[in-house]
């Protein structure tokens, strides 16, 4: 595989070619990275009706202690891939919170997508910033221990998150020789879609910091190597986690025991990585998609207004007729 070109990169990640679905957002925690699309497929509820739910962001879970804003949040119930951090959660709060089963593993089972049998080479991850918090080690470094991985683990390519291409990142690794892609913008909803069209041609991933692409490759069937120079982050208004420089071990309670399975360089998968993964992506303890359907819609008869919302995604589809047209279109390009 060759990479994208920089255009093909800048247009993924453009806000103007973002297909965000038919309904209205409350939540973007429920919304991005196409969690809302497939959390409704399997909760068989309409596309076109709010969700009224909160969740996490992944089964790469660092930590079980709930974040303030989850705590905070006006919505009906909370969904964790943990399960841990649902029975913490039902020790700090009296709301509705359930293990949720993962969206993109609801997403890659239900299309079959499988490793590719051409898969070669290594898929590299490079830890994110966030507008938030920044990076500030040297990634010349982590670019010269990608580049000294073992021959089996060649050709290295990168994939690159949204917000760190809004920095230029991806510059740097085109410019230093590696194929690079994007899953694009997090709030479209063919995320989940690119993310497998692309790990699914790699034999390995990799990252230099336990993240969701974690889970995902293993449970793909794909090994994991956590393997480089760890970040140097910076939080500068996250107001969720402290100030200043973070510390993974000391500030995020899992971390040592999740990258203690995954340190080194893995050919195969072992039976304690694919136990946690099943696990922390609950898909032996997740709810159920008749659950799932009970719990969608008592949150809707509790907090949705039917009313306001047809007449919302009517006035959104008359007053935008191409609107409409490029959402449809979008379904089956990629813009």
């Amino acid at each position: 595989m060759n990479g994208y070109t920089e255009e093909k990169i800048l247009n993924l990640c453009n806000p103007k070619h973002i297909h965000s679905g038919f309904s209205k957002w409350y939540y973007i925690q429920a919304e991005i990275y196409s969690f809302g699309k497939y959390i409704r497929e399997y909760g068989f509820y309409p596309q076109f009706l709010p969700l009224h739910i909160y969740t996490d962001h992944g089964g790469g879970a660092v930590e079980i202690e709930p974040y303030r804003h989850e705590l905070e949040t006006k919505a009906y119930a909370m969904f964790y891939h943990v399960p841990e951090r649902v029975k913490r959660w039902k020790e700090l709060s009296g709301k509705p919170c359930y293990t949720l089963f993962s969206p993109f593993v609801f997403y890659r089972r239900k299309n079959k997508i499988t490793q590719s049998k051409e898969a070669k080479g290594t898929i590299a991850f490079p830890a994110h910033s966030t507008p938030d918090i920044k990076d500030v080690s040297h990634i010349e470094n982590y670019i010269f221990q990608l580049k000294e991985l073992p021959e089996e683990f060649q050709p290295v390519s990168v994939c690159i998150h949204f917000c760190d291409i809004e920095k230029g990142l991806h510059k740097v690794f085109i410019d230093s020789g590696f194929p690079v892609y994007t899953a694009g913008h997090p709030s479209d909803y063919r995320f989940t879609k690119r993310f497998y069209g692309i790990l699914k041609n790699f034999k390995y991933s990799t990252s230099n910091l336990i993240g969701s692409y974690m889970p995902y490759s293993v449970e793909m069937g794909i090994p994991f190597s956590l393997y480089g120079q760890e970040p140097e982050f910076i939080n500068i208004s996250d107001s969720s986690i402290k100030e200043g420089k973070l510390d993974l071990s000391e500030d995020y309670s899992e971390y040592d025991r999740l990258s203690s399975l995954f340190e080194g360089l893995y050919t195969e998968i072992t039976r304690e990585q694919k136990e946690l993964v099943e696990h922390n992506l609950g898909l032996h303890e997740g709810i159920s998609r008749f659950e799932m359907t009970k719990a969608l819609y008592t949150a809707y008869l509790k907090h949705g207004n039917l009313f306001e919302d047809l007449k919302y995604t009517i006035a959104r589809y008359s007053k935008k007729p191409r609107w409409l047209f490029k959402q449809f279109q979008a379904e089956i390009f990629d813009f």
